[in-house]
């Protein structure tokens, strides 16, 4: 996934776009503390078994149920963590105009894209894109401040 700050306001991204040209590095580190930020909402959600909108996961399949169950798994909602191996291998990678969240470990990253298909988790949900301007722009000023 990768997040590329987007503005509607033609002077705000006139702004952006100067900072980005002038401070790339603060730019850069303000994303990157922005993707790491969405990691952990990611993962707070995920572990809640709510899906990008907030909505409850689809419940176990009865043969999964009973395959947790036998190996001493919580089966009270789908939260994508059996081995916790999947959601602590999500990573990312910031530039001063992109930041990129990924999978490092390639078989972590076949489990995750079979988990989006019937569980969608690995999206930025509407009300995150505020929360994620918001935390942007103040590490961006901090970023300005320390200057």
């Amino acid at each position: 996934m990768k997040i590329t700050p987007k503005v509607d306001d033609a002077r705000f991204k006139r702004k952006l776009n100067q900072q980005i040209r002038e401070q790339p590095r603060q730019v850069q580190i303000a994303l990157g503390r922005t993707a790491e930020f969405l990691l952990g909402l990611i993962r707070k959600r995920t572990q809640k078994g709510k899906d990008v909108d907030g909505k409850s996961f689809r419940p176990y399949t009865p043969e999964y149920k009973a395959f947790r169950r036998q190996k001493g798994r919580s089966v009270r909602f789908p939260d994508l963590n059996f081995s916790g191996q999947m959601l602590s291998n999500m990573t990312q990678k910031s530039s001063p105009k992109q930041a990129i969240l990924f999978f490092a470990n390639k078989f972590q990253n076949v489990k995750a894209v079979g988990n989006q298909k019937k569980r969608p988790f690995f999206l930025i949900g509407n009300k995150e894109q505020k929360t994620l301007i918001n935390f942007f722009n103040k590490e961006l000023f901090k970023q300005n401040k320390l200057r």
